[in-house]
């Protein structure tokens, strides 16, 4: 493919240089090789001080054009993509986490109660008696007074400013449910 598009090239070129020889100004043209004398050394200086005269002969353009074929690895240099893109830095580190207190530490480790799985649905209170609470517990309506023990697991122990106290057993932890005021 490279060999094919090279060919194109210099038959584009050959034409163009045929067709400015032949119809352009002048009887000959004289093209200069090197730009001076002094910068060619070597077996090559003698014959790059030289000049060429080229006449109105195609040929001798095409075999002039066709030996002037540069090296691969700077005519794919010629329409390399170049960018600038340069890409950012990376982010700093993240800080190292402070250290904790013995007393954070065993307040990490300490068991905690699970959250109390009963809903309050609402209350009642009897002429003259002690407040009876609903809960739910999925599908299960629980009515509850103080002293009562639900699943084995909570023991409801009082109700104050609105909340009903609850212990979870298995830790002796315990836990607060909001039923509003109890009048």
């Amino acid at each position: 493919m490279k060999a094919a598009l090279r060919t194109k090239v210099l038959s584009g070129a050959a034409l163009a240089i045929a067709g400015y020889v032949v119809f352009g100004p002048g009887d000959a043209q004289t093209v200069e090789v090197a730009k001076s004398a002094d910068q060619a050394t070597g077996p090559r200086a003698t014959h790059s001080q030289q000049t060429h005269t080229l006449r109105r002969d195609p040929a001798q353009i095409l075999y002039f054009l066709s030996h002037r074929v540069t090296e691969d690895d700077s005519s794919q240099l010629l329409f390399a993509a170049h960018t600038w893109y340069t890409p950012p830095p990376p982010p700093p580190p993240p800080p190292p986490a402070p250290a904790l207190t013995a007393a954070q530490e065993a307040a990490l480790r300490a068991p905690v109660a699970p959250p109390l799985p009963y809903a309050f649905m609402g209350s009642y209170v009897a002429a003259g008696g002690n407040p009876v609470f609903f809960l739910t517990h999925g599908d299960r309506v629980y009515n509850v007074k103080v002293g009562d023990t639900l699943d084995d697991t909570y023991s409801v122990d009082s109700v104050t400013n609105g909340q009903l106290v609850m212990t979870y057993k298995p830790l002796k932890i315990q836990q607060q449910l909001t039923v509003g005021s109890t009048q």
